[in-house]
């Protein structure tokens, strides 16, 4: 080992998602220098060739059932994140690291509480332990504000991804990432993303595919006017992916959140199409995307025929570069230096929950309590004012079921 002292880093990793490689790599380089890095991989489900990717080949690879190796005396934390990795994600090891008393932190995720949980409910006490919460979104800050957990506003860790320039013939033209769902393409997708294809051909551009995980590269193979040279096939390495979004013109996502934040880390232009996820038979809206894209400004279609119809042939001159306002930076510095501060403080150092300091208290770029407090408030007189009609409407049935009787 290089260092004495070992972090566990935890997410959905070595399935070959480029989004998520991408939080391992930040999170990486963000504690290479004075730390060993375990990771855990449920090997089952892990791409087998994970073990050649960086940075797997410098990390130490454990089994997911290799929960004793929390105990360690090198390993002072455990992390997991980001994305929207459900409470439960991993929670062996959470449990594990809570027990042998190293630092628990979780950060970059999406994260909310149910409606009337009671009080004692376990969430809230496993929050309360926490070494460190942070969410990346508005929504997710909000909801645990409203529930009093101890939240801080951070980022999406791949708003710090490193990136590796492509070759020449590799740059330009229009990027489509297409997500797969776990169903083959209905026919109703196939000709909404054909005729994708040949809108962007008219405004000039050479159409290239860029999946951003293997379940992605073999949906293409459903588009009939998808060939394997169009394709951009390096979804293990999300710095590749970065460098081929960074030389594109322009790049639609069809379903893929990280499309979108790398282009706008970019200043590539980019705009979300929804990607008609069907589900017995009922389509379910691409609600994330759409949350995101209203969140950063960006413009989110819930059709290909709705883009049509908004860009028409001033494509090129309507589609412009968005990126992040400098607050979403300061928010990720303010994480990185938060996890940093944690891991390298004696326990009970730092200072505590309501006291100057403490990382759920005002931080650069981060929303204050006061834009929660007055959202919050919003909210609840919009959900008043439903009731109100709820209640009115009743009120007018009855009187005209007395007035036939």
């Amino acid at each position: 080992m290089k260092h004495d002292q070992s972090v566990v880093l935890l997410g959905f990793f070595a399935r070959g998602n480029a989004g998520d490689e991408a939080f391992l790599h930040v999170q990486y380089e963000l504690l290479k220098d004075k730390y060993n890095i375990i990771v855990p991989i449920e090997h089952k489900n892990a791409h087998p060739d994970f073990r050649s990717w960086y940075p797997y080949t410098e990390c130490e690879v454990i089994n997911y059932d290799d929960i004793p190796r929390v105990y360690g005396q090198d390993v002072v934390g455990l992390h997991i994140g980001g994305g929207s990795l459900a409470f439960g994600f991993s929670g062996q090891f959470l449990m594990t690291a809570l027990d042998a008393g190293k630092k628990t932190l979780i950060s970059g995720i999406d994260a909310s509480l149910k409606p009337r949980l009671p009080p004692d409910h376990i969430r809230f006490d496993i929050y309360n332990r926490l070494d460190f919460l942070s969410v990346r979104t508005i929504k997710s800050l909000d909801n645990l504000r409203k529930n009093e957990v101890p939240v801080h506003h951070g980022a999406d860790w791949a708003l710090g991804l490193g990136v590796i320039e492509p070759p020449a013939h590799k740059r330009g033209g229009a990027l489509v990432t297409i997500r797969a769902f776990g169903e083959p393409p209905g026919d109703e997708h196939r000709r909404d993303m054909l005729a994708l294809h040949k809108y962007l051909e008219r405004q000039g551009h050479r159409v290239r595919y860029l999946p951003f995980a293997p379940d992605d590269r073999d949906f293409l193979d459903h588009m009939p006017h998808v060939k394997p040279d169009m394709i951009e096939n390096v979804w293990w390495d999300p710095r590749q992916v970065k460098g081929l979004i960074k030389a594109a013109d322009v790049v639609v996502s069809v379903g893929r959140l990280h499309t979108l934040i790398l282009s706008m880390t970019c200043q590539t232009p980019t705009f979300a199409i929804d990607p008609k996820i069907m589900s017995g038979g009922r389509h379910i809206l691409n609600r994330k995307n759409l949350s995101f894209a209203d969140e950063v400004g960006l413009t989110f279609f819930h059709s290909v025929d709705e883009m049509f119809e908004a860009y028409g042939d001033d494509f090129n001159t309507k589609v412009v570069p968005h990126d992040f306002r400098p607050d979403y930076y300061q928010r990720l510095e303010s994480q990185q230096g938060f996890i940093r501060q944690i891991l390298e403080a004696e326990r009970g150092a730092m200072p505590k929950r309501g006291e100057p300091g403490h990382w759920s208290g005002p931080t650069p770029g981060g929303r204050p309590v006061e834009d929660t407090l007055l959202t919050l408030k919003t909210e609840e007189e919009a959900r008043e004012e439903k009731r109100r009609l709820k209640r009115e409407e009743k009120r007018r049935e009855k009187l005209e079921a007395r007035g036939k009787a």
